[in-house]
């Protein structure tokens, strides 16, 4: 029998999630819950929006669950809810695609999504509440810290660090060895050439700080 699950947010990564969700088919979502008002009470791609919204331990006795998954992108958001579901007792789920190639060796935290045709090669280490959209790669020994947020066709070279609160855009290269400084936008096609500061935007090929971030993880 699939555990029961209880998703947050019903904006576009919603639906994003519930398709890897449902490929994956190990998770039966109970229900989802919104801050937006206007949706709740209805339901979204066959998913009841819950009316209770921040009642826990109601919505934990209700489903008989305490497995959840954060269903929005919003990174300052995204690690906010996290943090504050993990300390009311709530554990997160990891959501595979099947398409996903996955070494069984990779160290794998909680409150993850790897979508359809990402590429996990062996011995890397992907901490808490991490996003990697589609067909991007994350390549041997490298170390992806808590609540990053990967778009679709990004390449980390071997022995990358990407550090927590940073979201790295479509289609951004880190080469081998490189680390990313925590909350830092790296925009999309930006390719890594060596270590970047924390708290920066960075832009271009080879890529450049641009200015300070002054959004992600504020």
């Amino acid at each position: 029998m699939k555990e029961n699950i209880i998703l947050i947010g019903t904006g576009q990564h919603f639906n994003v999630v519930l398709y890897n969700l449902r490929a994956q088919d190990k998770y039966e979502v109970a229900c989802a819950i919104d801050a937006n008002i206007e949706n709740r009470g209805k339901y979204i791609n066959g998913i009841y929006i819950e009316e209770t919204y921040d009642d826990l331990i109601y919505l934990k006795k209700k489903y008989k669950t305490n497995k959840f998954f954060i269903a929005f992108g919003n990174m300052k958001y995204r690690r906010e809810t996290y943090s504050y579901f993990v300390s009311q007792g709530w554990e997160a789920v990891n959501i595979i695609h099947p398409d996903a190639v996955v070494s069984s060796d990779a160290k794998l935290g909680k409150g993850i999504l790897i979508e359809c045709g990402c590429l996990v090669t062996p011995n890397p280490e992907i901490r808490d509440n991490v996003v990697i959209n589609t067909g991007s790669q994350v390549n041997h020994d490298n170390v992806i810290e808590s609540h990053v947020y990967i778009a679709s066709g990004v390449i980390l070279s071997g022995g990358v660090k990407i550090k927590q609160n940073t979201l790295l855009d479509d289609g951004v290269i880190v080469t081998l060895g490189r680390t990313v400084g925590e909350n830092c936008v790296v925009g999309a096609g930006a390719v890594v050439t060596k270590d970047t500061n924390p708290n920066m935007v960075i832009y271009g090929n080879p890529a450049r700080e641009i200015r300070t971030n002054e959004n992600i993880g504020k």
